[in-house]
């Protein structure tokens, strides 16, 4: 998983968009965010796992 607080704060909202959604009683767009919103969080972790880290480090350090 990705251990920088701003996508940390993406996915909250990502989340929180799609409990809207089931909360409003709109189950297929709530089905249809949450498979995007999980397949981005997946994709954002792996390129995130290919970067150097070093070149993470020094992103975190800012």
């Amino acid at each position: 998983m990705v251990d920088n607080l701003f996508w940390k704060i993406i996915w909250v909202v990502v989340y929180a968009v799609t409990a809207y959604f089931t909360f409003t009683g709109n189950m297929g767009m709530a089905m249809y965010w949450m498979a995007g919103g999980m397949l981005s969080e997946s994709v954002v972790s792996l390129v995130y796992h290919f970067l150097p880290h070093k070149m993470m480090a020094s992103e975190m350090s800012r």
